[in-house]
């Protein structure tokens, strides 16, 4: 059984997640138990409980019915298909994310038709279909750290024969446009004083030039020019 982030998901987690409003400290998880029956369903998620993976799973409320993320699985093998979804959903429910349950996606149906010989069996054609089956789950309220521990346990624990669409979204904080437009004008103040610092120094240049040209071409006045005849 995984102990560590590194066994379950493929490689140590650089951020430590605090502790969730359940009040457990994550570093002592599972609980030891046992359970009783004034337990509460927060306890029976923390506590390591065999069997429970054959049952259907509890579903967190939503809080504020904010959309988190979406996963998409396809696949040939309805059975397959439906077994790797109970598994998502039994991470989603222990990992505290508020997710629906199974809901069904249209499914993708591909029609071929060819013949099954040439010249005297042209005539006879044979067909081949394929159905790709769909479902999908909707996550609710979550933040996106434990989002991608959920991604990522489940591409390290992923079933053959089924694929996986994940879908992310991530809020940007109220007042974004103006930090942007800012940071827009600083660099274009930037480039602009960057130009006229160039200037005053091509003409400082130019005028260091033209006086040592100059002092070139005078004649000092202790020099008198003789015009000699021979």
């Amino acid at each position: 059984m995984a102990s560590t982030s590194k066994e379950l998901f493929g490689s140590q987690a650089t951020v430590t997640l605090q502790t969730l409003p359940n009040g457990f400290d994550t570093r002592q998880l599972p609980l030891p138990g046992p359970l009783t029956e004034d337990s509460t369903e927060i306890e029976h998620a923390a506590t390591h409980i065999p069997g429970r993976s054959i049952h259907r799973p509890f579903h967190h409320p939503r809080t504020h019915g904010i959309p988190a993320a979406t996963i998409q699985f396809r696949s040939h093998d309805i059975l397959t298909m439906h077994l790797f979804v109970h598994f998502a959903t039994h991470a989603a429910y222990s990992l505290g994310i508020p997710c629906t349950r199974m809901y069904m996606l249209p499914t993708q149906r591909t029609l071929w038709t060819v013949i099954k010989g040439p010249f005297a069996h042209k005539k006879t054609q044979e067909n081949f279909e394929r159905k790709v089956h769909r479902r999908g789950l909707k996550a609710y309220d979550t933040d996106p750290v434990v989002v991608d521990l959920w991604f990522k346990y489940l591409r390290r624990h992923a079933m053959g024969g089924v694929g996986m669409r994940c879908v992310k979204w991530e809020r940007m904080p109220l007042g974004v446009g103006q930090k942007a437009e800012k940071d827009v004008r600083d660099r274009l103040n930037r480039s602009r004083q960057v130009e006229t610092t160039r200037s005053k120094i091509k003409n400082l240049g130019d005028k260091i030039v033209q006086r040592e040209m100059g002092s070139e071409t005078k004649t000092p006045d202790n020099i008198k020019i003789v015009d000699a005849q021979i």
